[in-house]
């Protein structure tokens, strides 16, 4: 697709030079005179002879670009298709086992205004059936563990087993991670941002390796059915119960009902909670032109089916489950618990395995107790269940290519802890910055840089003393204030970096569209790339640093006025804030009591400040152990964030300091100015509601201002030029060091969080490893991408018990 756009490129560009070059020459002969009307009209036809030919290619590659793209479409589409299916062929045998036995279960249809669909009571098959002869918009709704996300994953697989070539794919995703949209302003443009189609294109691309042209023309054809799983899940319960109710479904509801196509509103699926979608429904807000499904519970006799065809129609320990359906009273606990598809799947997991519970389902009096029941066996018959199936794998032929030949064997408390530890909220998998905790991670992290930045300081400065003349490494050395300086910068670099790693999600699923078991070889390769490209950044970084602080011994910063050292400071600091933000998911505070803080905080500490500048001997010892404590209390409390307490840090500093804020006062008084606009800015524009949309008009600025990295690079320079000024080059020697350690040691730190993890109990040696296991023994589930837990109630009574049930 490429090369004829291409080609037109330099056909225009050697065409466009061909015909200056004729005109040229036959102004030239004609303006020479001296030439016959015949040979007048031979010049002067070459221009036009180029001009045609230039014309003609152009409209020929211009054709053979747009067939190939059209070419180039179909072949995306039909490889999104085999991708697709690939992975839901492998969910639905996760959810139903082999055989892909389907609970045919009653559905109640409220067919769309002007429907062909019949109304009334029928039965998944038959739904499914239709639906796949003419897709349209459906709404599945049902109670908890009605089968919901099944009946998504079966249309999905019946959509694809129908599909002809050109016809759209349909494309299951989580709707819970949907973006509002929002309208910004750029200057004196609007433009839009998030959004239905921007947040498919961008799950094509990075979920199935779609093209990224080729995503955008598949969603803006229409070419692709969402199927969006968890509707309900976009709010949570205290959210819901408020005034607004359930915004964030209500915003959703807004894009799909403005999803349309050529022929009106555009096929897609969707499901919630049916107690969640009659609220929306009372707020107004509803799916349009759609067909609403109803799941209903399981009967005896659908009971006694589905185990029959499970079985095969042979005696089995699944019949005890059945049975007691059949003996149950209508109004008892098995009636209904096991009338939910999630509960009767459970039941039959846990009394059709290998380790049965001895006592009976009827031996229950509350369906509240048998809930519990099944629930506290779910992890055990799972674990017997898969560890039986890695067995087994490993004795066959053809064992060590299979999904189970490759699973290792676990024991059932040590999947219950684990799986406890990374129980996310809504049923995702938390990071393991989350797992381990703040305070953990932090401190391992700031432990790690400490020490390494140390021993580095007490080997290499003596090396390089030697590089340079003996003047500059002794002129202005304060090595006191370059220690503080190399601590302090070590301090600061490895908070700043141990922050998103709390927000790093866990390893992507290996059954993952498009990922392929990647070589151990290939894999030391990419991370001794990985490594050299870090190695070269960081280096260019300290080599410029260094430069600037040369500079300044040779005599050229003194020279420099003390008003443009104060600009120097100032433009600093706003720099780096301004990178930190480009790189990380920084939000300065979160709802009105975060911004409350956030202006408090910094009264409060100029008060501090004062009061520490009457005060002094024990007084002042007392005063500031008091104010670290207090700050302390409110960070661990949940009353201050850490920019609050920067902001309150920093107005006691300068109340305590006699540092002025005029252009007069040189570097530093220009590095507070600095800080006081970046924490002032902060709280204006890094709130929870304006963060992303600032971050992403500072990158829009950086992607499109690529002619300022020459002066991007300068800052470093005047960096080591400001620093070497206060602590000489010493100081800036030490700072360049700590810099360049912190930078490598990143990737080890995050390996050494895990390891610490797995020391602690909360994370197995191979994490990635251990949640395709639970995937594949059914405890865990892949939408999106992403793991998540098979069913939000097993999450839930996971986070109650932290110790399973004998």
């Amino acid at each position: 697709m490429g090369w004829p756009r291409q080609g037109v490129r330099w056909l225009l560009a050697a065409g466009v030079t061909t015909l200056l070059a004729s005109g040229g020459w036959a102004a030239w002969s004609v303006g020479r005179g001296g030439l016959a009307p015949q040979d007048v009209a031979g010049v002067l036809g070459l221009p036009l002879a180029v001009i045609g030919l230039l014309v003609g290619s152009a409209l020929s590659l211009s054709a053979l670009r747009l067939q190939r793209e059209s070419e180039g479409l179909a072949v995306e589409l039909d490889r999104l298709a085999r991708s697709v299916e690939d992975v839901e062929v492998a969910e639905r045998t996760h959810i139903l086992g082999t055989g892909a036995h389907l609970m045919d279960l009653p559905l109640d249809v409220v067919p769309r205004p002007g429907g062909a669909e019949p109304p009334g009571r029928q039965r998944l098959s038959d739904v499914a059936r239709s639906y796949c002869a003419a897709p349209g918009r459906l709404i599945v709704t049902g109670a908890p563990g009605a089968g919901k996300t099944v009946l998504a994953v079966h249309l999905v697989v019946r959509l694809l087993a129908v599909r002809a070539p050109g016809s759209p794919v349909p494309v299951r995703l989580s709707i819970r991670d949907l973006p509002p949209p929002r309208t910004r302003r750029w200057w004196s443009r609007r433009g839009a941002e998030g959004g239905l189609e921007r947040w498919l294109t961008a799950n094509l691309v990075t979920l199935y390796e779609v093209a990224g042209a080729a995503a955008v023309q598949l969603v803006a054809r229409r070419l692709v059915i969402p199927v969006l799983d968890g509707l309900d899940e976009m709010d949570t319960e205290s959210d819901a119960a408020g005034e607004r109710g359930p915004a964030r479904a209500r915003q959703a509801l807004e894009q799909l009902n403005a999803y349309q196509s050529v022929v009106g509103s555009a096929p897609l699926v969707l499901t919630c909670r049916e107690r969640r979608y009659t609220e929306l429904a009372e707020h107004h807000a509803w799916l349009r032109e759609a067909t609403l499904l109803r799941i209903d519970g399981v009967d005896a006799d659908q009971a006694r089916t589905y185990v029959d065809l499970r079985s095969d129609g042979r005696s089995s320990p699944m019949d005890a489950v059945a049975d007691a359906m059949r003996d149950a009273a209508p109004d008892s606990a098995v009636t209904e618990v096991l009338g939910s598809p999630f509960y009767l799947s459970l039941a039959l997991s846990v009394y059709g395995g290998p380790t049965r519970p001895h006592r009976l389902l009827t031996g229950f009096d509350t369906s509240d107790e048998l809930r519990e029941h099944l629930l506290a066996h779910c992890v055990a018959a799972a674990t017997a269940a898969a560890n039986a199936a890695a067995r087994q794998a490993r004795l066959s032929v053809t064992g060590a290519r299979s999904v189970w030949g490759r699973q290792a064997e676990y024991e059932p408390r040590a999947v219950h802890r684990w799986l406890r530890s990374v129980a996310g909220p809504q049923g995702q998998i938390a990071p393991p910055g989350r797992v381990v905790g703040r305070g953990v991670r932090v401190t391992l992290y700031v432990a790690i840089a400490l020490a390494l930045a140390a021993a580095v300081l007490l080997v290499v400065p003596d090396t390089l003393a030697r590089l340079f003349p003996e003047e500059w490494w002794v002129r202005g050395e304060q090595v006191g204030s370059a220690w503080a300086v190399a601590v302090g910068t070590a301090l600061s670099v490895a908070v700043t970096t141990a922050l998103p790693l709390f927000e790093e999600g866990l390893w992507r699923p290996p059954e993952r569209v498009g990922v392929r078991r990647v070589p151990t070889l290939e894999r030391l390769g990419g991370a001794v790339r990985r490594g050299c490209v870090v190695i070269l950044h960081t280096g260019a970084l300290v080599g410029v640093m260094v430069l600037g602080a040369v500079v300044w011994v040779n005599d050229w910063y003194v020279e420099v006025p003390a008003q443009a050292r104060y600009v120097l400071g100032c433009v600093l600091v706003v720099s780096l804030a301004c990178s930190f933000v480009v790189q990380e998911s920084f939000v300065a505070y979160t709802g009105e009591r975060g911004r409350i803080t956030c202006a408090v905080l910094p009264v409060l500490g100029l008060g501090a400040g004062l009061v520490a500048r009457v005060i002094s001997g024990d007084g002042l010892v007392f005063w500031v152990v008091a104010l670290f404590f207090g700050g302390s209390y409110l960070y661990s409390s949940g009353t201050a964030n850490g920019f609050s307490l920067l902001g309150g840090c920093l107005a006691c500093g300068c109340a305590w300091s006699d540092v002025p804020l005029g252009p007069n006062g040189g570097l530093a008084s220009g590095i507070t100015l600095g800080l006081i606009v970046c924490y002032v800015l902060g709280c204006a524009l890094l709130g929870e509601q304006g963060a992303e949309r600032t971050r992403a008009a500072v990158r829009r600025v950086g992607s499109a201002g690529v002619w300022l990295v020459p002066i991007i690079l300068f800052v470093p320079f005047l960096t080591g030029t400001g620093v070497a000024s206060q602590f000489g080059l010493a100081g800036v020697v030490f700072m360049a060091l700590v810099l360049a350690t912190t930078a490598v040691v990143e990737r080890l730190a995050y390996w050494l969080l895990l390891l610490t993890a797995c020391l602690l109990g909360r994370l197995p040696l191979s994490p990635g490893a251990f949640l395709a296991w639970a995937y594949h023994a059914g405890l865990l589930r892949i939408v999106g991408g992403a793991y998540e837990f098979r069913h939000s109630e097993l999450q839930e009574w996971l986070v109650q018990n932290p110790a399973p049930r004998d």
